[in-house]
Order: C-alpha cells, then sequence, then structure tokens
C-alpha cells in the first residue's frame, strides 16, 4: 500500500494520523518505508479484506492511497560490516533475474534488508 499526501511535508503528527488509521481498522503492518510525502507499506496477508478497505478509505480523506496486489517480500540477513558488498551482489543477481525491487527497508539493527518486488 502507498500512502501520499503533501501535508506530510515538514509536518508533525502525520504519522500519527496515519496509523491510529491502522490501529482502528485493526490493520498490520509487515514492512515499513517513508520518504518527505509518502509512505509504502506491506501488509500481512491474514488481514480481512472488509479491514483493508475501510482503512482504505479512512486513508483516503487526507491522502491518496494505492493497494498493490501479488507482491513478495525477500529477505536478506547480512553482516553490517559486508551490506555494501552483499546488495552489490543481491542487486547484480535481481538484474540477471529480471527482477523489479519497488521498494526496500532497512531494520533498526542494520542487518536485515527487506525488498517488495512483484510476485516472481
Amino acid at each position: 500500500m502507498d500512502i501520499t499526501s503533501l501535508q506530510m511535508l515538514g509536518a508533525y503528527g502525520f504519522l500519527g494520523a496515519v496509523f491510529a488509521d491502522f490501529e482502528k481498522n485493526k490493520v498490520s503492518v509487515d514492512v515499513l518505508a517513508s520518504s518527505e510525502v509518502s509512505i509504502s507499506v506491506t501488509l500481512d496477508k491474514k488481514q480481512k479484506e472488509n479491514d483493508i478497505e475501510k482503512l482504505r478509505d479512512d486513508l483516503s480523506n487526507f491522502a491518496e492511497v494505492e493497494l498493490h496486489r501479488e507482491r513478495a517480500i525477500f529477505t536478506l540477513i547480512t553482516d553490517v560490516s559486508r551490506s555494501s558488498d552483499v546488495l552489490a551482489t543481491v542487486f547484480a543477481s535481481f538484474s540477471m533475474h529480471g527482477i523489479q525491487v519497488e521498494m526496500m527497508s532497512q531494520g533498526a539493527s542494520k542487518v536485515n534488508i527487506s525488498f517488495i518486488t512483484t510476485q516472481y
């Protein structure tokens, strides 16, 4: 799910409002990435479709929301001191196999990096 809004730019409390809607609709997030004006998340497949649609409606009050289906998550666990070398190898392999990365997220521990791709 991609959530985009210029209201995010330089604003405080925007993420709180977004995730309050996630809580209200009982929708959990697996992977998250954000920028100045957008938030991208993956949702657990076990979520109820009705809850996701209600969330989408709520978020649409203050942001553009796109829901993407048929995606895969690849998670790489690596030694942080070798992450650049490992990432170079991973991207070369993705490129060789025609796999397009749509989203990346690095965990706070810096040892796990998740890639979201069209389902392969």
